[in-house]
């Protein structure tokens, strides 16, 4: 089995807290769910808002 590893840069946690407006409502602080969606021209990178539901597109076309 291939293992696969997927990384947030600097530049992508930039974009992100550039991004984020919305407070946490659980205990743990966690708002966001990161989909690593591999294809064949790329791979596209998403952050979503579980908080309010907006997505974040980071892929790198």
């Amino acid at each position: 089995m291939t293992e696969l590893n997927f990384q947030i840069t600097e530049e992508m946690n930039r974009q992100i807290k550039a991004w984020d407006s919305c407070v946490a409502r659980d205990v743990a602080g966690a708002k966001f769910a990161y989909m690593f969606i591999p294809t064949g021209l790329g791979l596209v990178v998403k952050v979503q808002c579980d908080v309010c539901g907006r997505e974040l597109d980071l892929s790198d076309w």
